[in-house]
């Protein structure tokens, strides 16, 4: 028996109406925890770079000291990242280039003493950052973030 007109009819209104239905959408994919701890690592160590930059501008004669720290920030930032370029700014930038780039930038002391200081605070807070990041980091992270904490803490020894 073939199918009449009116069932034909009636068979496309459906297929019609039911490709107008909502679907339900696919679930997001969830959100990877360490993403953020990763990302807000990633700031506090490129705010130290900063941080050391500018006080190596105003005051160049703490390079001998200070470099082999920012070298070692380097690497903590190129663990949290992959390889980078990281070049200072040449000096013919001047040194409230560096010292008014970024968000985090604070006018460095015109003293060795409290330029060295400054970066101790600093060296401290990103290690308290990091450390209390740990508790909600993967296993991987989290071993990353604490390995980070004690360096940025032993920092604070070179700069006294």
């Amino acid at each position: 028996m073939r199918p009449t007109r009116r069932a034909l009819l009636g068979t496309g209104g459906l297929l019609l109406l039911s490709a107008c239905t909502e679907r339900a959408a696919p679930a997001p994919a969830p959100i990877d925890p360490d993403v953020a701890l990763r990302e807000a690592a990633v700031a506090r160590e490129r705010s130290l770079l900063q941080a050391y930059d500018a006080v190596l501008l105003v005051l160049p004669a703490l390079g001998e000291r200070l470099l082999p720290v920012r070298a070692e920030h380097v690497a903590h930032l190129t663990a949290l990242t992959g390889p980078a370029p990281t070049a200072m700014p040449s000096a013919s930038a001047g040194p409230s280039a560096a010292a008014g780039s970024g968000p985090a930038a604070v006018p460095v002391p015109q003293t060795a003493a409290l330029a060295l200081t400054g970066l101790a605070q600093a060296e401290r807070a990103t290690a308290t950052g990091h450390a209390g990041d740990v508790a909600a980091a993967s296993r991987s992270l989290a071993a990353l973030l604490a390995s980070l904490s004690a360096s940025e803490a032993s920092h604070t020894v070179v700069l006294r």
